[in-house]
């Protein structure tokens, strides 16, 4: 299981969360939420230890999210 950052783009800007990758699927990734995740639709939520399948390229494998200092 490997860390990332599912980043999402919308009407007021980029999003970026942290998530863990359980699985695969060869055009998917099965994320595990490990906050409050907003997906794409109306009012659709992942709980954190919910899982999902979403695109491979909303998923990136770095340290922090560009742009964030911690």
């Amino acid at each position: 299981m490997t860390r990332g950052w599912m980043y999402l783009d919308g009407w007021a800007g980029r999003a970026s969360y942290l998530v863990e990758v359980v699985g695969e699927t060869p055009k998917r990734w099965r994320i595990k939420a490990l906050t409050k995740v907003r997906l794409p639709g109306r009012e659709r939520f992942l709980l954190p230890g919910e899982t999902a399948l979403v695109p491979r390229y909303a998923v990136r494998f770095t340290e922090q999210p560009p742009g964030t200092s911690w």
